[in-house]
């Protein structure tokens, strides 16, 4: 640079320029004075007039937050702050109590989304309230102290007013003495942020805003997008949306605006699961800003919290986002979980501050979710669904593996070794998110078949259901495998596990086709693993057991026992299992003489019984022999039956004794409401009813129904059967109409669900003829 070289400038509008000549000094220019044609003007057009898009609709919904709002409306209201997560209706609200003030009083408007607007605004409210050019120009200027003018003219103002300072997401400009109370007016803020000292400082009440209730979330659908709609399509696109007011405001936008086609609320839904941010923003206006479009709307926060140097806070959003939509436990969470799994954008020593800056921003909610250990109420995490599904989606294709992987080992560790679903209830949803995500991890494997074998132990099939479904379409191998369909022996006992609980869940036609697929392919694997063929076979016997196809069910009962007594010996669980099985088909078919001699080899092998499931074999087993002997002595007393030699040795108190030792030990074992006790109940009460105890084998029958309902459900054949034995029961003892009611309703289910053929459709039939009699 030559020495005779000084760079020059000028500046306008109080702007300052600093220039350096050569490395030794710096002049200040100061240029004032600028024209009126250079001046920029700093304040907003107007303060009388909201500065949000127009209500598309009336306000249905927050009664009883307006109702409360509006009745402290005028001098001395107070500081009332609108908080909760974006699009969630805080302007909205603010928009409707503001036109309830404005026809009869004084009611100002501030956008406080950015420092400089909420200056130009509150100085613009100082100037409404009757302060002079020249005051507002000092104050303007830094001659004297902006707020302080603005709340001396607000204090002194003839009229009440309502002052709404809407989008204030970062409150700390309002520290600067923005924000008061005043006895003239009252204040409504509007933000995204939970907890400030700025809202404690002015001693403010606190109003949270979230979804709207599902009924008021469908009445809004259905006022922006009037027409021809199904209430009940109306009501799960509602809940699809999860009750949110934006994503709400957007679709109903999209259906009501459609110029070149005109969708149905049950299409939307369906193209809705393609891309659900995508959709929804097609709905916004063409003006709309970020805020009016969900992709936008909460990026605004976390692009706040990164400014506020909580960049962590995406990560921690981000794994949320792997899991379900339910409660996440903070256990979850913890930093040495977080450390020791190592997940990818989250460090362990600043994942609290990162969930600090999310509850900050309402983007997450902490609360008390029963079903904690030993039933104690336990800390969880919430956001909304519609959040979590745009996270995801922005999650980088390159971090979506690990993080997944580490987000399946933190829910592994928290599923006890032992399954216990007591302790591991609320991560459930969790895992079976990851699974339905496609997460094969062996991490996620293993902690779902703990879950489902828990489940499957406590005799709660339907919650195993998802669990085996997961792990078995995981092991599923490409068309065309060398054995079967099944990636190796683990997937085929997986498979075998579906079809299990599957059964026993009720639906006994969509058990089967997964049963014979995994008895052909154990039938491959016999050589290397014969105990997963006995064990297919035994599944598969079971299951025909309970469809009537019995000499099929004997034949696979027949196959399993010669492996087991084979491969595990004659006292094994395994092979009592396979007798305890025939002794069942072999009943069903009044073949008494066979099952009564089965069910005394069953008996006698008890003492000796070992391995794994040996007790509750045994449980199993009393309860069979009581139940074939019972089943025996009432074939006997049919005109013209043939007896066996085998049941005259039988006698009705035998048969009551054993019945009651079965049901106790099945509550020992079990538990009182377990469903397998239910079924001890069940032959209980009919021994009860047919050694004459009418009024205790209806009672027992209706705890072994009441138990069937809670564990099983109304539908399943087993609750069918109790009710079907109860309606006859009641209707032999004279309560017709309540037999009739219970006799009707069971016959249709069975017939719907299992056939006119079916044992139990026959069983209901007869209670039907008994009732009508």
């Amino acid at each position: 640079m030559s020495e005779d070289y000084a760079p020059h400038a000028a500046a306008y509008g109080q702007g300052r320029i600093f220039q350096s000549e050569r490395d030794i000094q710096i002049t200040e220019h100061h240029h004032h004075g600028a024209s009126e044609a250079m001046r920029v003007p700093t304040g907003p057009a107007s303060v009388r007039v909201p500065l949000s898009a127009p209500l598309r609709t009336a306000l249905r919904d927050r009664e009883e937050l307006r109702e409360e709002l509006a009745a402290e409306l005028g001098a001395g209201g107070g500081v009332h702050v609108l908080h909760g997560f974006g699009g969630c209706g805080k302007t909205a609200v603010a928009r409707w109590l503001f036109d309830q003030a404005a026809p009869s009083g004084v009611a100002l408007w501030v956008d406080a989304s950015t420092e400089s607007q909420l200056r130009a605004g509150m100085l613009a409210v100082a100037a409404d309230r009757g302060a002079g050019p020249e005051e507002v120009r000092a104050a303007q200027e830094g001659r004297r102290a902006a707020a302080d003018l603005v709340w001396q003219r607000l204090d002194a103002s003839a009229e009440p007013w309502l002052l709404v300072l809407d989008n204030a997401d970062d409150p700390r400009p309002l520290r600067d003495g923005w924000l008061r109370a005043s006895a003239r007016g009252t204040v409504l803020v509007t933000s995204r942020q939970a907890d400030d000292p700025a809202w404690s400082g002015v001693r403010a009440r606190m109003h949270r805003v979230a979804e709207l209730p599902v009924v008021e979330a469908a009445q809004l659908l259905h006022d922006l997008a009037p027409g021809v709609h199904q209430p009940e399509a109306t009501r799960r696109l509602a809940q699809r949306l999860g009750c949110h007011p934006l994503a709400l405001t957007l679709a109903g936008g999209f259906l009501s605006q459609q110029v070149l086609e005109s969708w149905t609320v049950e299409e939307y839904l369906v193209r809705l699961g393609e891309d659900p941010v995508g959709l929804l923003d097609r709905g916004a206006g063409l003006e709309s800003g970020a805020r009016e479009r969900l992709s936008r709307t909460w990026q605004l926060s976390l692009d706040a919290l990164a400014q506020r140097g909580l960049p962590e806070a995406v990560g921690v959003l981000r794994l949320l986002a792997c899991w379900g939509h339910a409660p996440v436990p903070v256990g979850l969470l913890a930093p040495s979980a977080v450390l020791a799994v190592g997940v990818p954008g989250v460090a362990a020593e600043r994942i609290e501050a990162g969930l600090r800056g999310l509850l900050s921003a309402s983007l997450v909610d902490l609360i008390e979710v029963p079903g904690g250990a030993a039933g104690r109420p336990q800390r969880c995490l919430t956001a909304h669904g519609l959040l979590l599904e745009t996270v995801a989606a922005g999650v980088p294709p390159e971090r979506r593996a690990p993080l997944y992987e580490a987000a399946a080992e933190l829910v592994n560790r928290a599923v006890p070794e032992d399954g216990d679903t007591g302790t591991a209830r609320l991560v459930e949803p969790h895992v079976l998110a990851l699974l339905e995500n496609g997460v094969t991890a062996d991490a996620v494997l293993d902690a779902a078949r703990r879950l489902r074998d828990a489940h499957d132990a406590g005799g709660r099939w339907a919650d195993a259901l998802p669990f085996a479904a997961g792990i078995a379409k995981a092991g599923t191998a490409e068309a065309g495998a060398s054995q079967g369909a099944y990636r190796d022996v683990g997937a085929v006992a997986d498979a075998i596990a579906l079809g299990k609980v599957t059964d026993l869940s009720g639906d006994l036609s969509g058990a089967e086709p997964v049963l014979r697929g995994a008895l052909d392919a154990a039938t491959a694997w016999a050589d290397e693993a014969p105990l997963l063929l006995a064990e297919a076979c035994i599944r598969l016997s079971g299951l025909y057991g309970r469809s009537d196809r019995l000499a099929e069910a004997i034949q696979l009962a027949r196959d399993a026992h010669e492996i087991t007594q084979r491969v595990l010996g004659p006292a094994h669980a395994e092979t009592a299992e396979t007798i305890y099985l025939e002794v069942d088909h072999q009943s069903l078919l009044g073949r008494f003489g066979i099952a009564l001699r089965l069910a005394r080899q069953l008996t006698d092998l008890l003492p000796d019984l070992h391995g794994k499931r040996s007790e509750d074999v045994a449980v199993r087993s009393v309860l069979m022999t009581a139940a074939t002997k019972r089943a025996a002595l009432v074939a006997a007393r049919i005109p013209g039956a043939t007896v066996e030699d085998e049941v005259p040795e039988l006698s009705w108190d035998q048969v009551g004794r054993e019945s009651q030792e079965a049901l106790q030990a099945h509550i020992a074992y079990y538990g009182p409401d377990h469903a397998r006790t239910a079924a001890a109940r069940h032959n209980h009460a009919l021994t009860s009813w047919e050694r004459g105890d009418q009024e205790t084998a209806i009672a027992t029958m209706r705890r072994a129904i009441a138990t069937r309902r809670v564990e099983l459900g109304d539908e399943h054949p087993f609750t069918l059967e109790a009710i079907a034995e109860l309606a006859r029961m009641l209707a032999l003892k004279g309560d017709i109409q309540e037999a009739a009611r219970l006799a009707e309703n069971a016959h249709a289910e069975a017939l719907r669900t299992l056939g006119p053929d079916h044992r139990i459709t026959a069983l209901c039939a007869v209670a039907r003829e008994a009732a009508g009699r």
